[in-house]
């Protein structure tokens, strides 16, 4: 049920962007980047309850919630800097695309440390 709303709105969006790029592409835009970001909070209510399954699994495992957090950060920086770039290069602003991938990627970078840095202390201990 939720998927068709969300094909829906998209397909209206799209409609909508379409018919005014020629006319007024700035409007146009605008139609897009409402409408990604209307989809974008149409998946949050079941993106919540994923992430609570998803932390109710890692407690039943024993994963350390310190470390589901790392996890749930890095994926978030990573779902955000795509549709941050995909924003922008639906505004013919590639350049801009790129250096939001980047940016992603070195929050993640960033973000990670603590898992990478705990990995390696456990492999310096098995030498």
């Amino acid at each position: 049920m939720e998927m068709g709303r969300i094909i829906a709105l998209g397909l209206v969006g799209v409609i909508f962007a379409v018919m005014l790029k020629k006319e007024n592409p700035q409007i146009s835009l605008m139609v897009s980047v409402v409408t990604g970001i209307l989809i974008f909070f149409m998946i949050c209510t079941p993106l919540s309850g994923l992430i609570e399954l998803l932390r109710d699994a890692a407690e039943k495992a024993g994963v350390s919630s310190g470390y589901f957090g790392i996890v749930l950060k890095v994926i978030g920086i990573a779902y955000l800097a795509q549709f941050g770039a995909q924003l922008c290069a639906d505004a013919g602003e590639g350049a801009v695309a790129a250096k939001v991938e980047l940016a992603g990627k070195i929050l993640i970078m960033a973000a990670s440390a603590p898992v990478l840095t705990a990995l390696l202390e456990l492999v310096m201990n098995l030498v």
